[in-house]
């Protein structure tokens, strides 16, 4: 079981890890959008 947990924990970390990326590149995209747009 223990071996499971630690599994678990590690996909959870991964997945938050990879959701912030995604999140902080979707940011970046949107506020180069709107630049390009109100210049």
């Amino acid at each position: 079981m223990t071996v499971i947990d630690q599994a678990e924990q590690r996909s959870q970390r991964l997945t938050y890890g990879i959701g912030t990326v995604a999140g902080v590149v979707l940011v970046i995209l949107t506020c180069l959008l709107c630049s390009r747009v109100i210049f």
